[in-house]
């Protein structure tokens, strides 16, 4: 092939012209390029300029405002009368024309003096303004949406959107009529309109915007050029490339690119305020920079644009006169090289092709074969040359068949399957295509192909196997199972599912699942079906079938999807358990259950009444006894006699109480009240009424009840009660002379924990839980302390009122522990109340 030039004269005609176009259009580009540097910068020197006014403007405002409220608070501290703070404040907000009010707050948030009439007398809450300065110190508050103080008590007037104030505050110290200091606040209402006007009329452009914020990015004063009001919290500005981020970093004013105010791209200027977490924003939008760029473009680019067009269209028509001429030429070397590249492509691809390629006479001996043949056998090729197809496949009897006489002149297409076995032993199958090719009426030859389908037989046969065992498993599973297609129609049942539900294989195979059901019932399965066929998986449900007898029977049912070869559900196995007999069994359980709860209800009726109509004749007998005991006061006989009758009384009062209480928490006929309440004045005033039982018995009681407050939201009466259980049960089970131990604090969880232990006899292990059931104590005590075993099945009935635990344990060396854990009341946490 004769080599061509790179540089023909079409090619240089061509290259000549757009050389000197783009060396056109490049002169024109830097040009602009060079403009677009200038307005950018001159851009960044104006916002620069506007961002140190706006600051100074800002800065000075807050001066101004913080210099009054210092003169105010040295007036007030020294105990001026409230008509002059009050014309000095009025005398104020006059002066200062950008101030909404200025007021005097208390530490309650009384206002006590303020410029504004309406703001006299309201309270606020004391955060309402932000956190307070100490005395004698300044700060600068977030935006309050409020036209006054006035506005922040009560139902506010509706305030439309960016409407508020910027609270500048002076903390000061009143003097008290008891010559104690009180702490106040002074307020100034800064307008942020004022600031915004002044921005506005600075920036003089209404493409700009500009703003004053804090450094948690919410707008203080906007102008209208923003997207946004006053009030407004941009996240926008938190970026770690946004200004804020700089200015937090230590940087004092600078530059940036990119969303600000406004969403859009912008290129803006920032400014901190000297000691104050405030940062002065000034932006325009890189769309009017943009704009004012592609003027430039259009009286520069424009016309180089033309004339390197111009330079353009006379080359190439140059070029095209002599490419015609160069396209004759080139015509003939591509269809040669074409001849050569679809020889090369046609040998590459026979060489490449896993599969059997080959050509053979009329009687199928091989002219032709591809290297698949030498990459299968290990054999050259030349050696395959000549001999008969047949012999490549173990001697095919089909093959052979194939290329009889008789075969050969229906010159049809064949296809046929023949093993082979390769040189290694592997046992191959082939599916072997012929297709007659007749090169002249006379000439017959064979051209085919023999794909290596050794895997897909191996397939087929393990897939078969796969299928036998999935019919063997569902034929030997004793639950019914039957097999659904996409259609939601029967595949396959087994025979416990032909059992069951009395109908045969046969006659339900192709039909729609569910068919033979009841309406309501095969609209339930339906939809379980195709949900299921949906999102794939598995499902459980339980329903009701209804058997050819007229019998209700529950199932569980459980679905399965399989998938298909692209991964989806393409059908669902249907197992299914009769559970008729255990949901029997629950019903009858759920209805021994009522029946109990009623008779314990019925007993608590009767302890409850009972013990009511003997509380009328046990105060009698007190009374009597008492009475008896002072009038036989010179008869010790009778005395002591009518004493033992007091003493049995109390013991048989206290045991009707302690079962009224008891009724009562079980029955809830005596509600808690619940307050949130420290728990430790409780226990140490328990512990003071139980003093006469602890030096009766020469008990030592160690408490340890922390220094932190032990809040819960509790009945302090019932809690009284529960603590005096305790306390109670441990002073009468210790020996004398011993300690009791009273702690408490909280735990891990952050719960209230009380604990109470002593050294008495201890409980026994397996006692432990019993010993809070009503009637019931421990074997170690009962026959030698007393009680009526009602006492710790009350405390466990108040905990569990509380939501809290109570349990019993042993200690080391002897003794026993009884440990009660209360829920914390948290901040927020509150008590009913009437209303």
């Amino acid at each position: 092939m004769p080599h061509r030039s790179r540089w023909r004269p079409s090619v240089i005609t061509a290259s000549a012209g757009v050389l000197l176009a783009a060396t056109l259009l490049a002169g024109a580009g830097y040009g602009m390029w060079r403009e677009k540097l200038k307005l950018t910068a001159d851009t960044h020197a104006r916002q620069a300029l506007l961002a140190r006014v706006l600051e100074d403007h800002a800065s000075r405002s807050l001066d101004a405002a913080q210099i009054a409220l210092a003169g105010l608070a040295d007036v007030a501290e020294r105990g001026a009368p409230p008509e002059v703070l009050q014309a000095l404040l009025g005398q104020t907000q006059t002066s200062l024309g950008f101030l909404r009010g200025v007021a005097l707050v208390d530490a309650e948030g009384h206002v006590l003096a303020a410029a504004d009439p309406a703001d006299r007398g309201v309270q606020i809450a004391p955060t309402a303004l932000g956190t307070w300065p100490a005395a004698r110190r300044n700060s600068v508050g977030t935006f309050v949406a409020a036209r006054s103080l006035a506005g922040l008590v009560g139902p506010a007037a509706v305030v439309p959107p960016g409407v508020g104030f910027i609270p500048v505050l002076r903390g000061l110290t009143l003097p008290g009529s008891g010559g104690e200091d009180r702490p106040a606040l002074l307020v100034a209402l800064l307008n942020p309109d004022a600031l915004a006007n002044f921005q506005q009329l600075t920036l003089n452009d209404p493409r700009a915007a500009a703003a004053l914020v804090d450094l948690d990015g919410r707008l203080l004063a906007v102008t209208d050029g923003a997207e946004h009001l006053a009030g407004a919290r941009l996240a926008s500005l938190q970026t770690p490339a946004a200004p804020l981020a700089r200015v937090r970093a230590g940087s004092e004013h600078g530059r940036w690119e990119g969303p600000g105010l406004r969403a859009a791209e912008q290129l803006g200027a920032y400014r901190a305020l000297r000691s104050r977490p405030l940062v002065v924003l000034v932006e325009l939008p890189q769309a009017e920079l943009r704009s004012q760029w592609l003027a430039t473009v259009r009286d520069l680019g424009l016309p180089a644009l033309g004339i390197a067009a111009a330079l353009l269209a006379l080359s190439a028509v140059g070029a095209a006169a002599l490419r015609a001429h160069e396209r004759s030429l080139l015509q003939l070397d591509q269809a040669q090289r074409q001849v050569a590249e679809r020889e090369r492509e046609l040998s590459a691809i026979f060489g490449s092709v896993q599969d059997l390629l080959f050509r053979t006479d009329a009687l199928g001996h091989v002219t032709f074969i591809n290297e698949g043949y030498a990459r299968l056998s290990g054999q050259p090729v030349a050696q395959v040359l000549g001999r008969p197809l047949r012999e490549l496949f173990g001697g095919s009897v089909a093959v052979a068949a194939l290329f009889a006489a008789g075969d050969a002149q229906e010159a049809r297409p064949h296809q046929l399957r023949a093993d082979w076995s390769a040189p290694d032993g592997t046992a191959r199958s082939f599916e072997i295509h012929l297709v007659p090719l007749r090169r002249h009426a006379d000439v017959l030859e064979w051209v085919g192909s023999a794909a290596d389908v050794s895997g897909l037989v191996r397939a087929q046969a393990e897939l078969r196997a796969q299928l036998g065992l999935a019919r063997s498993l569902l034929a030997s599973s004793p639950l019914p199972m039957s097999v659904l297609d996409g259609d939601n129609r029967y595949l396959d049942v087994n025979r416990a599912w032909e059992q069951f539900t009395g109908r045969k294989r046969a006659e339900v195979l192709g039909r729609r699942a569910a068919s033979y059901l009841r309406t309501d019932e095969a609209a339930l399965h339906n939809d379980r079906d195709a949900e299921l066929l949906a999102r794939g998986g598995e499902m459980k449900y339980e329903a009701i079938w209804h058997g050819s007898d007229g019998r209700e029977r529950d199932l569980f049912i459980s679905k399965s999807t399989f998938p298909d070869a692209d991964g989806r559900p393409m059908g669902i196995v249907v197992c299914f358990m009769d559970i008729s007999d255990f949901r029997e069994a629950e019903r009858a359980t759920r209805a021994a259950r009522d029946a109990a709860l009623q008779a314990s209800r019925a007993k608590s009726d009767f302890i409850a009444n009972v013990s009511h109509e003997l509380r009328t004749p046990l105060q009698s007998i007190l009374g009597f006894s008492e009475l008896g005991t002072l009038r036989g006061r010179e008869q010790p006989r009778l005395a002591e006699l009518f004493a033992d009758v007091h003493r049995a009384g109390q013991r048989m009062l206290s045991l009707v109480n302690d079962l009224l209480d008891l009724s009562k928490i079980e029955h809830g006929a005596e509600p808690m009240q619940p307050e949130r309440l420290d728990l430790r004045p409780l226990a140490a005033a328990v512990a003071r009424e139980l003093g006469p039982l602890l030096a009766a018995r020469q008990l030592v009681l160690d408490s340890d009840l922390g220094e932190d407050e032990l809040v819960v939201l509790a009945d302090p009466l019932r809690l009284q009660q529960l603590l005096g259980n305790l306390l109670a049960n441990a002073i009468r089970f210790s020996p004398e002379a011993g300690r009791i131990e009273l702690s408490a604090g909280h735990d891990d969880d952050g719960d209230v924990c009380i604990t109470v232990a002593d050294r008495g006899p201890g409980i026994p292990p397996d006692e432990l839980e019993s010993i809070f059931e009503a009637f019931v104590q421990s074997s170690a005590t009962k026959n030698a302390a007393g009680g009526t075993g009602l006492g710790l099945a009350i405390c466990r009935r108040i905990a569990e009122a509380h939501d809290g635990r109570i349990w019993a344990a042993n200690r080391d060396g002897g003794g026993a522990v009884i440990t009660l854990v209360l829920p914390a009341a948290h901040f927020g946490d509150t008590a009913p109340a009437a209303l």
